[in-house]
């Protein structure tokens, strides 16, 4: 449980600019038998002008060019007893591996992961624990870039794509927006509201049958990129995420204020700061266990660092996405 939180928040949640762009990059996804069915050539219209407003204004591009990644970390509870995390999360997205460094009231503790292995190191108890990186290891064509991912998708719509509907216009938050539909598979939709001017996603709602609805809102100043973006998750106690973003010259995010409410469990703060191609020493990424330490084993080491913060773990744990 505690290294799902390591990745579910920190590797995953905080690379905002990831996260948002890969909502409207991975649809349409739908089956095979779907393309070229009846296609809605309204909606694949609309659906390419955002494709291609998000390229342009959300400056993909400048990711794609950095092989790594770093974000610093700092995540804190609203109360002087909840929960409080430093951390560094290092991805090098071209040899397919990472790097977690917490401390606070999980730490100090590191987890190295890269294709074969992970490796947990827990300084202050001389212990450490290896095993194989299983769901953890970095797959294929990790880290590709969204580039990548958005000529897939227009690949898709360029051969029709039946799945994929135009609604009509409404209005959100202020400005006319087209809303288009899509159901990948039975009983699961995917809705986007694209405003009508810039072709930039205002809201985008996916609704999947036997799970809980998710809702994500967008709002711009003067650029076209996202100044604060506001997710809602129904959960057993629903969440709502608030992000407030800040961008580098080239448009990257370099910083992100982020504000986690859980129903009846309190509130959660993390400050977010970014650093595109961060150098780092040559074996930064590679674990060498520290003489003197001893090698536990990996259930046994993990069972005790969650045991030792399980009362502020608590907390936070309606953050952690669910695994279906």
């Amino acid at each position: 449980m505690l290294r799902q939180h390591f990745v579910s928040t920190f590797g995953r949640r905080h690379r905002a600019a990831a996260i948002v762009a890969s909502l409207l990059v991975a649809t349409p996804t739908g089956v095979a038998a779907q393309q070229g069915a009846g296609s809605d050539d309204r909606a694949i219209e609309v659906a390419r002008e955002a494709l291609d407003a998000i390229e342009s204004g959300w400056a993909l591009a400048h990711y794609d060019r950095a092989q790594r990644v770093r974000a610093a970390i700092n995540a804190r509870g609203k109360s002087p007893t909840s929960i409080g995390i430093t951390s560094n999360f290092v991805m090098d997205r071209a040899a397919r591996r990472w790097r977690l460094d917490a401390g606070g009231d999980v730490g100090p503790v590191t987890l190295y992961v890269d294709r074969e292995q992970m490796a947990l190191h827990a300084p202050d108890l001389e212990q450490f624990a290896r095993q194989p990186a299983g769901i953890l290891a970095p797959a294929e064509g990790f880290g590709d870039g969204l580039s990548s991912q958005l000529t897939e998708t227009r690949r898709r719509l360029d051969q029709g794509y039946g799945a994929l509907r135009y609604v009509g216009e409404e209005t959100v938050g202020g400005a006319l927006t087209h809303r288009i539909e899509d159901t990948p598979e039975p009983g699961t939709t995917a809705t986007f509201w694209i405003d009508a001017v810039t072709h930039l996603p205002r809201r985008v709602e996916l609704v999947r049958p036997g799970r809980k609805d998710t809702r994500i809102e967008f709002q711009y100043g003067a650029s076209p990129r996202p100044t604060r973006i506001e997710a809602y998750l129904e959960r057993e106690h629903d969440i709502q995420v608030t992000a407030s973003l800040r961008y580098d010259d080239v448009g990257r995010v370099e910083q992100i204020h982020v504000v986690s409410r859980v129903a009846d469990r309190g509130e959660i703060t993390s400050d977010v700061n970014v650093d595109w191609d961060p150098r780092v020493a040559p074996d930064f990424f590679n674990f060498s266990p520290p003489t003197g330490t001893q090698e536990v084993p990996f259930q046994q080491l993990l069972s005790g660092l969650v045991f030792a913060a399980a009362g502020k773990l608590a907390e936070i744990l309606p953050l952690v996405p669910e695994s279906r």
